[in-house]
This record gives structure tokens, sequence and C-alpha cells, in this order.
């Protein structure tokens, strides 16, 4: 066999693998509102995380006056998996108060003010189909 033609066989071979069979899991474009106790949380963050068995990476958007949108986001504009999605909710907040930071310097304190139960203990459930394009999200402390 001439070494082109072995190459060409491994260059094939090689490429079979890239790509090929799909994109992915079925994903959808969903919008949505959140509110914590009644008024738009301004900034914070949105994940999606697949629950097991279900395919699909997380998917973490942007939380913007109250607003998320899949279709425009910086961070992720693929779309969320459908699946049955865990979603953990976190936004934070000035204290008021002036802190150290690393470098010695001050700069203004701030804290996560949504409870865990939206986040680190979530207890938000959501099921994401095809027909899914608007989520909100009404958070009590």
């Amino acid at each position: 066999m001439s070494k082109s033609l072995s190459l060409l066989i491994l260059i094939s071979i090689s490429l079979s693998g890239c790509g090929g069979g799909g994109d992915g899991p079925s994903r959808a474009s969903v919008e949505g509102q959140v509110t914590f106790s009644g008024e738009p949380v301004q900034s914070g963050f949105i994940q999606f995380i697949p629950q097991q068995g279900d395919e699909g990476a997380p998917v973490k958007l942007t939380i913007k006056d109250g607003k998320y949108d899949t279709s425009s986001d910086p961070l992720d504009n693929r779309g969320i998996p459908l699946a049955t999605c865990r979603v953990e909710i976190t936004a934070t907040r000035d204290t008021g108060k002036q802190i150290k930071n690393m470098m010695g310097e001050m700069e203004p304190e701030s804290e996560q003010y949504i409870p865990a139960k939206y986040n680190t203990d979530s207890e938000l459930q959501t099921e994401i189909t095809s027909d899914t394009d608007e989520v909100n999200y009404e958070l009590v402390p």
C-alpha cells in the first residue's frame, strides 16, 4: 500500500468520529421572569440541570432586570435540553458595608440573598418539552 493511500485512510478514520452523528440533545428556546418577594431579581443567574437519566449538560443563563432568555443570553444561547431539570437561582446584592478584599483594598460587601432552597439545596424542578417557551419563577423567603 502506498504512503499516500495509508495517509488518506488514516485521515478518514480520524475524521469519522468528529461531528458526525448529531448536535447533541434536542433543546428548547425558553424565556421567563424571576421575582423574589414580588420584586424582579435585578441581576443573577438561573441554571437548568438535567436530572440523571436525561441527556444534556447544565445550562447557566443570566438574569437581568428580572428576565432571562436563552435566545439572547451572553453565556449560553443554545437553549435548554428537553429534560426534567433541577433549577438553581442565585443573586447577590450590596449590603452597604465595606470590606477588605484579598489585596487589602476596601470594596463593597455583597451577599447572596436568594435562600438556599432555590440554589444549593434547590427544591425547584421544571419539565422542559418541545412546547416549553416560557417558565417564570416567583420566589419567596
